[in-house]
């Protein structure tokens, strides 16, 4: 039996916590919600680390048993800065955690999901390829963190949603090239239809994390 998504978003809040970068929190949640809904059952392994903790994982394979693991000491891991998750799929009904490798589509999945919210894989890595790893850029190097795009805002969107800020509809709407109203009508919702069927997505007229994704490219 699958996981079901709710079940899943709550594992993975017991990782994402305050230490971790809010955008890594946003997409790591997307694309578990995304993947889900294809009967890929995402969980996370790793995110934030102290330094003790990487320091720990580094002794491994050198002044404690085992294989080595991590050429990263404490520090010099961007798990120690809160942008980075490592990924697993859960297999068993959720018991146990199947880390995926190449060539399987599965993985391949998976990194074009986080890709397309700008994530980078440590599958690209040359020397020592981390296959679970993704981050949002490189801190440890002080590369500068990528400009990201509007937020999806956690639920999905449509009119009889009475949650919604006229701010985001307005959003929405430029993207489609509507007037700004803020108003979530039957106007927007037709061309929602539209923007749905031409990228192959379910003609619904809400605005979930897929449709999003869709509206605002790599950005979210």
């Amino acid at each position: 039996m699958t996981p079901s998504l709710d079940w899943l978003l709550e594992q993975a809040d017991r990782k994402l916590t305050k230490e971790m970068d809010p955008d890594v929190v946003a997409i790591t949640r997307s694309v578990i919600t995304e993947l889900a809904a294809e009967g890929l059952p995402i969980g996370i392994a790793q995110a934030f680390r102290t330094r003790q903790e990487q320091d720990a994982l580094y002794a491994i394979g050198r002044t404690r048993p085992g294989k080595i693991v991590t050429y990263a000491k404490g520090g010099a891991s961007n798990h120690n800065f809160g942008v980075a998750v490592d990924l697993f799929l859960y297999a068993d009904g959720g018991k146990r955690a199947e880390f995926l490798a190449p060539p399987d589509p599965r993985l391949q999945r998976l990194v074009r999901a986080m890709k397309q919210y700008q994530m980078q894989w440590g599958g690209d890595w040359g020397n020592f390829p981390d296959y679970p790893h993704f981050q949002l850029y490189d801190a440890v190097n002080k590369q500068p963190k990528p400009l990201l795009g509007p937020r999806y805002p956690g639920r999905p969107l449509h009119p009889a949603a009475t949650w919604m800020d006229g701010t985001v509809i307005r959003l929405i709407q430029k993207r489609l090239r509507l007037p700004l109203t803020g108003r979530f009508d039957t106007t927007l919702t037709r061309v929602v239809k539209q923007f749905q069927q031409r990228h192959h997505l379910q003609a619904d007229g809400v605005i979930g994390p897929v449709t999003w994704r869709h509206l605002f490219g790599a950005d979210r």
